[in-house]
């Protein structure tokens, strides 16, 4: 006895199979000639063989005569680009779906560009505003030409200001790098960002992968040593911030600057100072930690955090004007003598030359 069966049914099997067939026309390359872009033939050849225990067949001369109609028109579209173009169909698909594969890899997590009224009263910026890090309304600083060129040889750049994330999911800001005694290349950022082990990379290169680790967790001040691979490029300058020295002193009232992934660079009075850390009025937020306290174009400090431990309080919108916590970093001197008191990596730490 015959089944019926219905014209939906036949229409979703073709379907199904012109699907396979189209995206992979490879598994019939051993019959089909070169320029066989199109071959519903072969689509109703499949569908017979399925249809065949139903008793229904389709005529196939019809396939066939589009098969040729459609193949001989495609090769006359392609013949101006027949040196750059491959000859199979599969292949053009595949580097199609190659090219907007590399494509979407470029996207950066935590890069999102915005310009909604909201985000361009808050960040005070007209126009697009550069988020990347969450409670944070600053107009971030985008990701530099020098890095995209050093990124394009599969490397990784660092400098005073780099964004980074550690272990995968913690992002802060890199203060500084060199070398140190050994010629291994260092760099350092706040101690409370990461431990000892995780792995490194930067957040305006990101795909090129994890390119340094934490090595040293200093444990009675706020700041660990990284230690980068063959696949990071290190300078002294990053995004326009330039580290021309590391170390020295500040002053009450002396101006003091930062650069950090969340709210940019910013400046502010330093309030007070001892030979361990700095109390000033330079913005910072969430992401920040890390990020160089620079002064007269010299690296002089770290940023550790706000003097509570309140991100409510702490810096998130330009509107707030000087209206935040002040903000505490780490002395480079401090951490260039711990560092050599230890025969760990960073002993001996030379900051990277111009």
């Amino acid at each position: 006895m015959r089944r019926p069966v219905s014209r939906r049914a036949i229409f979703a099997t073709s379907v199904l199979v012109a699907g396979v067939s189209i995206m992979s026309p490879s598994a019939n390359a051993a019959e089909a000639p070169a320029s066989e872009w199109v071959n519903t033939t072969a689509i109703v050849d499949q569908a017979n063989a399925q249809l065949s225990q139903f008793g229904v067949s389709l005529d196939r001369s019809a396939a066939e005569l589009f098969d040729d109609q459609a193949n001989s028109q495609i090769d006359a579209a392609l013949s101006p680009y027949a040196d750059k173009v491959p000859t199979s169909g599969g292949q053009v698909v595949e580097q199609s779906l190659q090219v907007v594969e590399q494509e979407v890899q470029k996207a950066l997590p935590n890069y999102e560009i915005r310009t909604d009224l909201q985000s361009q009263v808050m960040g005070a910026t007209l126009g697009e505003v550069l988020h990347r890090v969450p409670g944070s309304w600053f107009d971030a600083p985008a990701v530099p030409e020098e890095s995209r060129i050093v990124e394009e040889q599969g490397k990784s750049l660092y400098g005073p200001g780099t964004p980074i994330y550690l272990n995968g999911n913690s992002m802060c800001t890199l203060a500084v790098t060199g070398t140190d005694a050994d010629g291994r290349k260092i760099g350092i950022t706040a101690g409370h960002c990461g431990k000892s082990g995780d792995a490194v990379r930067s957040a305006d290169s990101f795909w090129v992968g994890d390119t340094g680790t934490v090595v040293y967790n200093a444990p009675n001040a706020d700041y660990s040593v990284i230690e980068f691979g063959s696949n990071a490029e290190l300078s002294n300058t990053y995004n326009g911030v330039t580290a021309n020295a590391v170390g020295g002193g500040v002053t009450n009232g002396q101006e003091v600057c930062k650069n950090g992934v969340a709210t940019g660079y910013t400046c502010g009075l330093v309030w007070t100072a001892d030979e361990r850390m700095t109390m000033s009025q330079v913005c910072a937020g969430r992401g920040d930690s890390g990020a160089p306290l620079i002064a007269d174009g010299r690296v002089v400090g770290l940023v550790s955090g706000g003097v509570i431990p309140d991100y409510n309080l702490a810096c998130a919108t330009p509107l707030q004007g000087p209206f935040f916590m002040p903000t505490l970093s780490v002395n480079m001197d401090t951490v260039l003598t711990d560092l050599d008191s230890q025969d760990l990596p960073g002993r001996g730490f030379q900051p990277t030359a111009g």
